[in-house]
């Protein structure tokens, strides 16, 4: 078989998500040889075949481009695809999206190979967070909540576990705050059966009923609501810089403190923004975002799933600032990050699984960016 055949048969194959990984490192290595770039070239061109403007697009609207369309041809349940990684500085062609994608998987590859063959190196890996939290009783006593439960349910007379394992009996209306650390998170169905993720380092501060004309829960950091209909009960989310006024829908807040925004996320249904420092209230329908920044809200669409994976899982990220990707593996992975010197200018195409080890991330950031993380502990910096 000819090697412009071969390599379209293996382009073919990847893209339809049945490549080997034998196939992947032979694909690999047609593609670091330059005399093979015309044949990637048209296999490429043909693969773009309904989008004869790409010639004519921005670097950036290139990488939107390609992060679409592989969007659509990779299937994330195979091992080998598990973290794809590519960055827009990087897309200068659309060929170029798709050859950075290649190598990317390639080398991740290669090191999560290395690393199952290294006991020391998975030893001394920072792992990923799990299911941890706290919850913490008016009355100042406080429960280590048990990871394997993964979620609390707050009844009319008991707290319990998902699976009915009496936490705490309530003789009266009582506030509770639920805390996740930094590599911890959890779930918690309320009262009145709306049901919360909490991210790490955030905590939820909630009645164990809601008594009155409007339920309201207090948030730091963030979380994922999926408010139970109420028309006549208003749910309000409280966090320091707004409020989120609904009768019952989905969405995800963003209001850790070292973000300097509180960035808003509609699914579905409808929310109704209030702020301090904003005279008017704002609006979202399905699938808009607010960013709540000093004193203007700003509005605009989005793919909410892109800000709703991590619940189950998944970090995606769009055109995000590396320091921003950096701060969600802070939090994730229990990290001290010193922000001193690391490029503000890099953007982030990603999609990676939060159940990957450290290791596995930093390779590939380290692989598309050229720089270079030192770590000690769970202190990391910038390589000098």
């Amino acid at each position: 078989m000819s090697k412009p055949t071969r390599i379209k048969l293996l382009f073919d194959r990847y893209l339809n998500n049945i490549i080997t990984a034998d196939e992947l490192a032979e694909l690999y290595q047609y593609l670091e040889d330059d005399r093979h770039q015309a044949e990637f070239d048209e296999a490429i061109s043909n693969y773009f075949d309904a989008t004869s403007h790409t010639d004519h697009l921005k670097s950036g609207e290139v990488g939107d481009l390609a992060w679409q369309k592989i969007a659509q041809h990779i299937d994330d349940t195979k091992p080998v695809k598990k973290l794809r990684l590519f960055s827009t500085l990087k897309f200068v062609a659309a060929a170029a999206a798709i050859v950075i994608l290649l190598c990317t998987t390639f080398y991740i590859y290669q090191s999560s190979r290395t690393q199952d063959h290294s006991k020391t190196a998975v030893a001394h890996d920072i792992q990923p967070g799990t299911h941890r939290a706290t919850l913490q009783a008016a009355n100042g006593k406080v429960y280590q909540l048990a990871g394997s439960k993964e979620e609390i349910i707050a009844g009319e007379k008991a707290i319990r576990y998902k699976d009915g394992t009496v936490l705490e009996t309530e003789a009266h209306v009582e506030n509770f705050i639920l805390s996740t650390p930094k590599g911890g998170q959890y779930r918690i169905t309320l009262n009145d059966g709306t049901k919360v993720w909490l991210n790490a380092a955030s905590s939820l501060s909630y009645p164990s009923q809601f008594t009155g004309k409007e339920r309201r829960v207090v948030l730091q950091g963030e979380a994922y609501f999926e408010v139970a209909h109420n028309a006549r009960k208003p749910f309000i989310v409280s966090t320091e810089a707004q409020e989120i006024r609904v009768l019952g829908t989905m969405f995800n807040v963003n209001a850790y403190e070292n973000e300097g925004m509180t960035v808003t996320t509609l699914v579905n249904g409808r929310v109704q923004l209030n702020s301090q420092n904003v005279s008017k209230a704002a609006y979202l329908s399905p699938g808009e975002q607010s960013v709540l920044n000093q004193n203007t809200f700003r509005i605009k669409s989005v793919d909410a799933s892109f800000y709703t994976a991590w619940k189950d899982g998944e970090f995606i990220f769009k055109a995000t600032p590396l320091t921003a990707v950096l701060r969600q593996l802070e939090r994730w992975y229990n990290l001290d990050i010193d922000y001193s010197g690391i490029p503000e200018d890099i953007q982030i195409h990603a999609s990676i699984q939060r159940d990957k080890p450290l290791s596995a991330v930093l390779t590939a950031l380290e692989k598309i960016t050229n720089l270079k993380f030192d770590i000690k502990g769970r202190s990391m910096k910038l390589m000098k």
